[in-house]
C-alpha cells in the first residue's frame, strides 16, 4: 500500500486526485522514500559550503568539493613550477642562440621522446598505478637539481635545458591528467575538469610572474631552478590525498583486470605507440595535436624572432643594457597576460561552453581563432604594425589553448580504458605532441632556407593548416560522442515521489519547495538541472518565479484567480534525458486546514 494512502485527507483536500497530497505553508510532512541506487550514488544528498562555492563555476554533486580543491592545488603547483622553468628556458636559449636554434631544440624533444615513450610503457606495466605519477615526478625533480649544479658550475646548458623543460611540460602534465581521468568517471570529469583547470591557470599566472619578481630582487636565473624544484617536490603527496577524497558518486568505475592481457613482442616494445596505431579514435587525437602544435609552434617562432630583434635594437640604441633581461621581462609579461586571460576564460566560460555545445563543440573554437588570427596577420600587415598584431594573435591563441582547448584535450580520454589513458595519452601528449613541433621545424627550415618565405607567407600557411585542423576537430567530435555512447550507459532521471500540491489564498505570498530526492538519476556523476513551466507548455506567469538551484517557487498569487494552477517540473541530466512531474497550486483558504 502506498505511504500516501495512509495519510488522512481533510475535507478540503478531497478534490485532489489519488496519489497526491496537498501541503500548505503551515504543514510539514515527512515522507521517506528509500531508493537504494540513489543512496549509493548520492550519499550526502546536500551540497556542502565548499560544493556550493564551486557551484559558481560548474554543476556540483554532494561531496565533490574537497577532491576538486586538492586536484586544483596539485595542478596549481605543477603549472607554477613549469612556468618558472619555461621563463628561464627562454633566457638561457635566446642569450646563447637565436630563435631558429630554439625551433630545432623543440624538434630534438620529439626524437628523444621516441625512446622515452616505450620506456614509460615498461614502467606503467611494472608499477602500481597510484604510485606511477610519484616516480615520474621524482625523476624530473632530480634532473632539475642536476641542471642547477651544472649551470652553477658555469657549464653551458641552454640547448639541453630547453629540451628538458619541453619534455617536462608535456610528460608531467600528461601524467597529471591521465591520473585525474583515471580517478573520475566520464560525467563527473566533464563537469569538474574545467574547475580543476582553474588551479592550473592560477599556477601558470603566478609561475610566469615569479621569475621577474625574483630577478628584481637580485636572484640569478640559475637559482630559480631551486625554487621550481622545491615546488615540484610538494606535489608528491597530493595525488593520493586527492584520489581518496573523491566521493563514490564521482569515482571512476573502471576496475583494473587481475591479469593484464598478453601483448605480442612488438606491442610490448612499442608500448603506447602500439595502442595509438591500433585505435582510430586515438589516431584522430594524434592528427589534432600535431596540427595544433604545428600551427602554434610556427607562431611562437615568429614571435620570438621579433622579440629578439626588438631586444637587440633596444640595447644598440642605448635604451637598455642587457638583452637577456629584456627578453626575460617581455616573456614574463607575455605569459602573465596569456595566463590571466586564460584564467578568466577557464573560471567563467569553459564549463558554460561545455553545457551549451559540449566537448565536441569546444574542439572547434581554437582552430577557428587560429584561422582568423593568422589570416589577419597575412592580409592586415599593411594597416597594423606587425609586431603588435602578432602579439595580440598569440595572446588570444595561447589563452584559448591553455583554457578551453587544454581542458577539452583532457576530457577526450575520459571514456577510454586505463591503458589508453596512461600509455596512449602519454604517447600522444609527449612524442606526437612534439612531432607537430618537429614537422614545424622541418617546414620552417625548408621554407626559410629554400623558398625564402616571409612572415606573411608563414602566416598564410598557418591559416591554411588551421582550416585542416578545424575539419579534423569536427570529425573527432563525432567520434567522441560515439565513444561516450558506446562506453557510458546513460539512464534517464526518474520521478521517485509525487510533487506535493500547495494550498494558497488569492493575494497571498507563495513559497513552495519540493524535496531534493523527488527526482533521482542513478548514473554515476550525473547532475540534474531543473526547469518549470505550466502543465500546458506555457511559460510560468510573471507573478511566480522558480529558483532551480534551490528547487523553490516564490511569488504572490493574484487576486481574482479562482481556478487551480498546474505546474510541470522537469529534471534533465547532462546528456539531455529528462523526467517530469506536476503539482497544483490549489486556490483556497489555508486557514481552513484543521489543527
Amino acid at each position: 500500500m502506498s505511504v500516501l494512502a495512509d495519510l488522512a485527507k481533510p475535507r478540503w483536500a478531497r478534490r485532489t486526485p489519488p496519489g497526491r497530497c496537498i501541503m500548505s505553508q503551515k504543514t510539514v510532512r515527512a515522507i521517506v522514500f528509500q531508493q537504494e541506487a540513489y543512496i549509493m550514488n548520492r550519499p550526502a544528498g546536500r551540497l556542502s559550503p565548499v560544493d556550493r562555492f564551486l557551484s559558481l563555476f560548474t554543476k556540483m554533486g554532494p561531496g565533490e568539493g574537497p577532491s576538486v580543491l586538492w586536484f586544483a592545488l596539485y595542478v596549481f603547483l605543477l603549472l607554477c613550477c613549469y612556468y618558472i622553468l619555461k621563463t628561464t628556458r627562454e633566457v638561457f636559449i635566446l642569450t646563447d642562440y637565436d630563435a631558429e636554434i630554439a625551433s630545432y631544440a623543440i624538434a630534438a624533444q620529439a626524437l628523444l621522446l621516441f625512446f622515452v615513450v616505450p620506456l614509460y610503457g615498461l614502467l606503467f606495466r611494472a608499477s602500481e598505478k597510484k604510485y606511477l605519477i610519484r616516480w615520474v615526478t621524482l625523476f624530473f625533480a632530480v634532473n632539475i637539481g642536476i641542471f642547477y649544479l651544472m649551470g652553477n658550475a658555469g657549464m653551458e646548458i641552454g640547448f639541453v635545458y630547453y629540451v628538458f623543460v619541453g619534455i617536462f611540460g608535456v610528460m608531467l602534465i600528461a601524467q597529471f591528467w591521465a591520473f585525474a581521468a583515471d580517478c573520475y568517471n566520464v560525467k563527473s570529469g566533464q563537469r569538474l575538469f574545467p574547475v580543476i583547470m582553474i588551479g592550473g591557470s592560477a599556477g601558470a599566472i603566478l609561475g610566469a610572474k615569479v621569475p621577474k619578481v625574483l630577478s628584481a630582487m637580485g636572484v640569478e636565473q640559475i637559482e630559480m631552478l631551486l625554487v621550481a624544484g622545491g615546488i615540484l617536490l610538494l606535489t608528491l603527496v597530493l595525488g593520493e590525498v586527492a584520489r581518496r577524497t573523491i566521493p563514490d558518486s564521482a569515482r571512476s568505475s573502471y576496475k583494473e583486470p587481475e591479469t593484464e592481457p598478453e601483448q605480442d613482442k612488438i606491442g610490448q616494445a612499442l608500448g603506447g605507440f602500439a595502442l595509438v596505431m591500433r585505435n582510430r579514435y586515438l589516431l584522430m587525437i594524434v592528427a589534432l595535436v600535431v596540427l595544433l602544435n604545428w600551427v602554434n609552434s610556427t607562431g611562437e617562432v615568429i614571435l620570438k624572432d621579433f622579440v629578439q630583434n626588438w631586444a637587440v635594437a633596444q640595447v644598440e640604441s642605448g635604451a637598455a643594457e642587457d638583452v637577456g633581461v629584456l627578453i626575460g621581462g617581455f616573456f614574463s609579461d607575455f605569459f602573465f597576460t596569456v595566463n590571466l586571460i586564460g584564467f578568466l576564460i577557464q573560471a567563467f566560460l569553459v564549463s558554460r561552453i561545455y553545457r551549451r555545445i559540449g566537448v565536441s563543440g569546444a574542439l572547434l573554437i581554437l582552430p577557428t581563432i587560429a584561422a582568423i588570427g593568422y589570416g589577419l596577420i597575412a592580409f592586415a600587415i599593411a594597416f597594423v604594425p606587425i609586431f603588435s598584431i602578432i602579439r595580440i594573435v598569440k595572446i588570444m591563441e595561447n589563452s584559448v589553448d591553455y583554457s578551453v582547448m587544454n581542458t577539452t584535450r583532457q576530457a577526450l580520454f575520459l571514456p577510454l580504458s586505463q591503458a589508453e589513458k596512461y600509455e596512449g595519452k602519454t604517447a600522444i601528449d609527449t612524442f606526437f605532441w612534439r612531432l607537430g613541433d618537429m614537422i614545424q621545424a622541418g617546414a620552417f627550415f625548408v621554407g626559410l632556407n629554400y623558398f625564402k618565405m616571409t612572415i606573411v607567407q608563414f602566416a598564410m600557411l598557418n591559416a591554411v593548416l588551421a582550416l585542416v585542423w578545424l575539419f579534423i576537430a569536427y570529425k573527432l567530435g563525432k567520434q567522441y560522442r560515439h565513444q561516450v555512447k558506446t562506453n557510458v550507459h546513460n539512464v534517464a532521471p526518474k520521478l521517485m515521489k509525487p510533487l506535493p500540491d500547495l494550498l494558497a489564498a488569492a493575494g497571498g505570498n507563495i513559497s513552495h519547495r519540493f524535496d531534493h530526492d523527488a527526482f533521482v538519476d542513478t548514473d554515476p556523476g550525473d547532475i540534474m538541472t531543473f526547469s518549470a513551466r505550466l502543465a500546458g507548455g506555457q511559460a510560468l506567469p510573471g507573478w511566480i518565479s522558480f529558483d532551480s538551484s534551490r528547487r523553490l517557487f516564490r511569488g504572490t498569487l493574484p487576486t481574482g484567480i479562482g481556478d487551480d494552477i498546474e505546474i510541470e517540473v522537469t529534471a534533465t541530466d547532462v546528456e539531455g534525458l529528462s523526467a517530469s512531474g506536476t503539482f497544483r497550486i490549489v486556490v483556497g483558504d489555508p486557514g481552513a486546514e484543521p489543527a
